[in-house]
Order: structure tokens, then C-alpha cells, then sequence
């Protein structure tokens, strides 16, 4: 790979792959020289530093591998959490990067695609904040990105080009992208594939960045590159197309080489063991390998583990096991065992533990979290001070990760930040609007159909599940489904056979939110009060006697006096709570308090709620494991 960079003469960095040790040299021909390069192979990689010719080293994250598959000095990215970032601290390589133009050009062969894939990246792009420059690529073609300050918005604005070339795994290519300060272009094996002129002036930097290479990584994303590095030159220089033609003729050869089979990796559990919908005698172990395997659960009421199940799957690799004639309200011990199904190596995760279900007259309790979405290091926190507290199980009201289309984002943030609670209790989540619907939620989750909304009992308490991405109306599917089983609920009371005590409701949308502008400015004007196409579901909760409802989406904390007929009351009706703290963005409320607001709060929070018969009491605590908010309720 090539990375531009603006650096001193000293400092300029260029990544070259190189036959033996000898770099090969651009004088001759008309257009920009490397100021400097690194090699990615030997002998410069070594005890996990990738030592320069010239500049800062790279230091790598994860077990980078040498290649030389094709004969030729490469090293080989996992795609899981393996890449390169400078040595050198942001503030003191921010003054040397390149600002008036650029150019970036790579040899690279990948593996896998993915929706956001970075060769080179110093980047953020975060929302509305978008900055830095970007050469990667998604699940079809090449791309490269940049942000200007001729086209800053206020907070930055990114463009994105895209090439033509259907990318086939496992072969070489050349890509560079150029920007002159006037024209962006894209540029795959010697050949302009795409071209702008929306972007213009001196290139827009982040206040914080990493400069990464076999990544797009910026706060709140790292998506690692799953293939080969061969080069990267850094240039301050913008690269005319000739430059560009005669760099590809230069090793034109690698192209056409025949595409490598990516080799069967060390076997290891991409996302490790965890658990869903435990029912009275049931619970659903679940887990995904990095190859394909057999995989098997051994489980007991002791960790000599009485009984084996094994696990079955679709594509060999994400697998479901369940463990069924279980005792109620049983302590369990198990493990997962994984045999890679080519190579039979096995792995074994640590021995973990579980729960079944409570009875209605045993107390119980749960952890309520929303938003973990795109900061991992926020909602593992968050998780640890919640299992730290020892409940049955978690509910998570929706956005679990900010694009659900991204896989990694499911495995290397949501299922890797969480697992060391949602290893030991089984987790209800609901969709947020940043799943999109997305086919890894329903691949990930294994819940009642149609999965998008569902109902579980749990102790005394009742629970449904619903989708407010979707309509929530009088005449829609959920509102209709919701009514039946509402009303089915209240004759079993009626008969006294339900042993239901509490009925909690839980979508991801707010009814009710005092947010300063996602529902009007209400630093200028007037504010809806929350969403107002969920609104006539409320209608529901007032019949028949809903308790509490979770939401999300809103990145604060708030807690709602007891509501009916849409106005608060001091004895009886619905407390709607936004639990949005879990990782992401946060906001705030507007300066304008609404009658319906109890509590509010800004910052990251979890949710614990204890039940016992008639008696629940809910605790809120932030980031620090302090308490900041608790109620008690009684019937």
C-alpha cells in the first residue's frame, strides 16, 4: 500500500513491496517520489513492530501474519482485530500529514468485503462530523474518501468515491485515490474509475484520529481488512495519471496472478457463547466460530456437567444449542466445545453459568440497557457494573450498534463488549432504527416469531416486545397483536390462574421525551413532546393497565410521572422511561420541563429493577456505579 502523507523529508513513510530487501524507486518517471517507505514482510516485521525506512513504525494490533502466498512479500490481516497505526501521537502527526493535496495508492488483495473497509484511513466520521481521508473499499468496489475545508457544513462533510471494478477476493490490486485541492479521483489497476469536483481547499482534519492502516478506524468504528498488504507510498503530492499508469505497469504482473484461496485460519469463536430466551426449563446457548465446526454444549447443575447437546447451524459456523428439560429457577454450569470440521482442532470456552427462569412467587431482577450502538468501551462498562449487580437477565430496547447491515460491528462491539454479562444471562432486545431490519438481528437473535415483536414471561411479570420502526397504529399488525394479548392477559388475572403481577411493554421509540430538538427545537420553539405515531398505543397501556414502558433512542436518561389519558397522575397509570445511556452519542433534555418529566438526566446509565411479589424497586446508575435515580413502586 502507498499512503500520502505530507512529512518532512526525513519523515515521509511509503510501504513497498519489495523482491528481498530492495525498495523499488520511482525517480525515472514523470510524477511525484515517495518521500520515504515502509516494507510489509521481512525483514522489517518483527515482535509485532513494522520498522520504516524513513518516519514513524506501525505498531500492530493482533497477530499480523507474513505471506508469501504468490511468491511475493506481503503480510497477511485476519479481518477480526488485526491492523497497523502509526507510533506517532495524533497532535505531532496531524502537523505532518499532508493538507493542500494527496495521494494514496495501494497493493492489496482482500479476503472478505464489508460495507465500510479501509486500506488507509485517518479518519472520523461520526454522525455529522465527518473528517480526514479515507482509501478502502465496501462489499462491491474500491472507495476513497475526503473531507474538505471548502465543503465543511459546519461540522464536516465527506465524499465518497466509488469505483467500478467488481472487486474478486483473493486477487491483487492497485488503487490510489488523489486529491488536488480542486478534484478528487479514484484510480484501480492503472485505470480513472471515478472522478469529483464537490470537494475543494485544504483537506479538513479531525480534532482526534488515528492514522490506521488495514482499517477503517475512527472513535467509533474499526472494521479490520481481512487479506494482504504488499505496498504503500506516502506522497504530499497530487499524482498525475501517468504517474499512476506507469506505477500499475510497473508490477502489472500481480494482477493477473490467479486469485489465492484465503487459508483456513487457527480456529476461535468470532462471537463467544451467549444466551437467549430462558423459559421455566429451557435456554438457547449460541455462539459463532471464525471457520466452520461441530459444536457442542456440556452442562450441569455442578461443573461436572451431567448432560451434552449438541449445537446445530445453517452455514456451519453461527450455532444453537438447546438445553431443554432444565429445572425452574436452577443455577446451570456449561461450556462450549468447537471442532474445526477440516482441520479438528478444538477449542473449549471458560465454564459459565445461567439461570432458568424465576417461578412467579420467587423475586427476581434485570438489567434494562439501550444505545450500546458504536462505543464499545462505554457499553462493556456498562455491562460490567450491570453484572456486577447479579441480574437474571437484560432487556435491551433497541439500537445495539449504530448500521445493523455491518457485521463487525455485531461482533467486534456489541457481542464483544457485552459478553461478559450476556455470557451468563440471556438478553430480550427489541429493534432500534439502527439495526435497519437488518438480516444479522435475526440471524444473531433466536426469539419467538415473527422475532420483531414477541412476548416472554418472566417471575410475576409479563413482557412485550414490539417494533417502532414499524406502524404501531390502531389498524396495524403490532397494535392488534398487542390488544389480543393484552386482553387474553387480563382474563387470566380475571380467572386467577396467570400469576402475572407486573406487565411491562418495551419498543424503541418514545411516546413521551423532553429531548431538546429530536422532536422539535425547543431552544426556539415548540416541541411534539415525543413520537407522536406512538402515541395512540398508549391508548392500550391505559386500558389495560401497563406498568412500565422501556424506550431508547434519545441518548439520555428520563423517567416520566405516572401517566393516563396522555396527562400525569399521582396513583395510577404508565411510567415510560428512556434508557438511552448505554453507549451512545449522548444528548439532553431541552430547557422547557413538560408536566409529564419526573426525572432527566445526561450521561451514560444503566437500569436495575428488583421484583418481589407485589413490591418493585428501580435503580438507576452511570457510568461510575453511582445511583442517581430510584423509584419504588407497590400494588
Amino acid at each position: 500500500m502507498y499512503i500520502a502523507l505530507r512529512l518532512p523529508t526525513w519523515f515521509a513513510v511509503a510501504v513497498t513491496l519489495v523482491c528481498g530487501v530492495t525498495c523499488t524507486s520511482a525517480h525515472a518517471h514523470n510524477g511525484p517520489d515517495p518521500r520515504a517507505h515502509w516494507v510489509f514482510g521481512k525483514p522489517f516485521f518483527q515482535d509485532g513492530v513494522l520498522t520504516s525506512q524513513l518516519g514513524p513504525h506501525l505498531r500492530a494490533t493482533g497477530t499480523p501474519r507474513l505471506d508469501n502466498a504468490d511468491g511475493l512479500n506481503a503480510i497477511r490481516l485476519d479481518g477480526q482485530q488485526t491492523y497497523f497505526t502509526a507510533t506517532e501521537a495524533w497532535p505531532d502527526l496531524q502537523a505532518k500529514l499532508p493538507t493542500k493535496t494527496i495521494t494514496v495508492a495501494s497493493w492489496v488483495s482482500l479476503d472478505s468485503l464489508t460495507q465500510y473497509g479501509g486500506i488507509v484511513s485517518a479518519i472520523q466520521d461520526n454522525g455529522g462530523e465527518e473528517a480526514g481521508w479515507v482509501l478502502g473499499y465496501n462489499e462491491q468496489t474500491f472507495t476513497f474518501g475526503v473531507a474538505s475545508k471548502g465543503a465543511d457544513d459546519g461540522d464536516g462533510l465527506m465524499t465518497y468515491l466509488q469505483g467500478t471494478t467488481k472487486i474478486a477476493t483473493g486477487k491483487w490490486y492497485h488503487v490510489a485515490g488523489v486529491y488536488d485541492g480542486v478534484t478528487m479521483q479514484l484510480w484501480v489497476n492503472g485505470k480513472l474509475e471515478a472522478e469529483t469536483d464537490v470537494q475543494h481547499g485544504d483537506i479538513l482534519y479531525p480534532q482526534d484520529a488515528t492514522l490506521a492502516v488495514g482499517a477503517y478506524l475512527d472513535r467509533d468504528e474499526r472494521f479490520a481488512l481481512q487479506g494482504r498488504l504488499a505496498k504503500i507510498a506516502v506522497y504530499d503530492l497530487a499524482a498525475r495519471g501517468a504517474w499512476i499508469e506507469h506505477d500499475f505497469e510497473h508490477q502489472k504482473e500481480w494482477a493477473v496472478l490467479p486469485a489465492t484461496a484465503k487459508p483456513r485460519q487457527p480456529l476461535a469463536f468470532l462471537v463467544a457463547p451467549y444466551l437467549q430466551f430462558a423459559t421455566h426449563n429451557s435456554i438457547r446457548v449460541l455462539c459463532e466460530c471464525n471457520e466452520t465446526s461441530e459444536v457442542s454444549v456440556r452442562y450441569g447443575q455442578t461443573d461436572a456437567f451431567e448432560h451434552t447437546v449438541a449445537a446445530t447451524s445453517t452455514d456451519g459456523m453461527l450455532q444453537t444449542a438447546v438445553l431443554e428439560n432444565l429445572e425452574a429457577e436452577m443455577g446451570y454450569y456449561y461450556q462450549v466445545t468447537a471442532i474445526d470440521s477440516e482441520t479438528q482442532q478444538t477449542i473449549q470456552s471458560e465454564v459459565l453459568s445461567f439461570q432458568t427462569a424465576s417461578l412467579p412467587e420467587t423475586p427476581y431482577a434485570f438489567a434494562v440497557i439501550s444505545d450500546t450502538q458504536g462505543n464499545p468501551e462505554v457499553s462493556g462498562k456498562i455491562g460490567e457494573l450491570a453484572w456486577g449487580l447479579r441480574p437474571n437477565f437484560l432487556v435491551i430496547p433497541g439500537d445495539l450498534v449504530s448500521t445493523g447491515t455491518v457485521k463487525n460491528q455485531w461482533t467486534y462491539q456489541f457481542f464483544a463488549s457485552l459478553n461478559p454479562l450476556i455470557s451468563r444471562v440471556p438478553f430480550y432486545p427489541v429493534l432500534g432504527n439502527h439495526e435497519r431490519n437488518a438480516d444479522h438481528y435475526y440471524r444473531y437473535m433466536d426469539l419467538p416469531p415473527p422475532e420483531y415483536y414477541y412476548t416472554y414471561r418472566y417471575g410475576n411479570a409479563a413482557f412485550f416486545m414490539l417494533d417502532s420502526n414499524k406502524e404501531m397504529g390502531p389498524e396495524s399488525e403490532q397494535y392488534q397483536w398487542l390488544e389480543k394479548q393484552l386482553s387474553e392477559l387480563e382474563q387470566e388475572k380475571e380467572s386467577g390462574d396467570s400469576g402475572v403481577v407486573w406487565t411491562f411493554v418495551s419498543f424503541h421509540h418514545p411516546a413521551y421525551s423532553s429531548d431538546e430538538n429530536d422532536y422539535g427545537d425547543l431552544w426556539k420553539g415548540k416541541s411534539t413532546w415525543g413520537d407522536l405515531r406512538i402515541r395512540p398505543m398508549t391508548e392500550l397501556f391505559d386500558r389495560f393497565g401497563v406498568d412500565i414502558v422501556w424506550n431508547g433512542h434519545i441518548h439520555s436518561y428520563e423517567r416520566t410521572w405516572k401517566i393516563r389519558d396522555k396527562r400525569p397522575h399521582d396513583n395510577s397509570g404508565t411510567i415510560y422511561m428512556i434508557t438511552g445511556g448505554g453507549g451512545g452519542h449522548l444528548e439532553q433534555a431541552g430547557p422547557i420541563r413538560p408536566p409529564f418529566q419526573n426525572t432527566v438526566r445526561r450521561g451514560h446509565h444503566f437500569v436495575f429493577v428488583a421484583v418481589n411479589g407485589s413490591e418493585l424497586q428501580l435503580k438507576s446508575y452511570d457510568l461510575q456505579g453511582q445511583l442517581f435515580d430510584t423509584v419504588t413502586l407497590r400494588k
